[in-house]
């Protein structure tokens, strides 16, 4: 059986979306199924057009729950000084599922002067790592 993933990361700006793409290929080439929100999921924009805003927001709400709680092991990118909300919720989705999370982070910039992350993070994820190599190593961990 093939490890299922869901790649939660920040999809705010074209140097995250380049970044997702290299590692999702990365995990893709060791044989895990990986679901990719920016790939895989809908479109906010032309959901809204066609749905409007509102109803566009809960259909991928929902798509996006549904791919957490299908998902073996779920990655989730905690770049940046505050990491995304969403990738937040869907950590914490995977947790209320006893769904593994493996933290990433490749920066250096923290929530406060000694805290990494707020301390409501720190319980969601079985491990961090800090390089796509590693994650794609910590994942394999996984793989029974």
């Amino acid at each position: 059986m093939t490890l299922s993933i869901y790649y939660a990361a920040p999809l705010f700006t074209q140097a995250e979306l380049d970044f997702n793409e290299r590692v999702v290929e990365m995990l893709e080439a060791e044989g895990y199924d990986v679901f990719l929100p920016q790939r895989d999921g809908l479109e906010s924009d032309t959901l809204s057009e066609e749905k409007g805003a509102e109803e566009a927001m809960q259909e991928i709400f929902e798509l996006d729950r549904k791919n957490v709680l299908d998902a073996d092991l779920v990655t989730a990118t905690l770049d940046g000084r505050v990491p995304s909300e969403g990738v937040c919720v869907e950590m914490a989705f995977a947790y209320d599922h006893d769904i593994p999370v493996v933290a990433f982070k490749t920066d250096r910039r923290t929530f406060g002067f000694r805290e990494e992350y707020n301390a409501m993070l720190y319980g969601l994820f079985e491990e961090k790592v800090e390089t796509p190599e590693a994650l794609v190593e910590a994942v394999g961990k996984y793989d029974n």
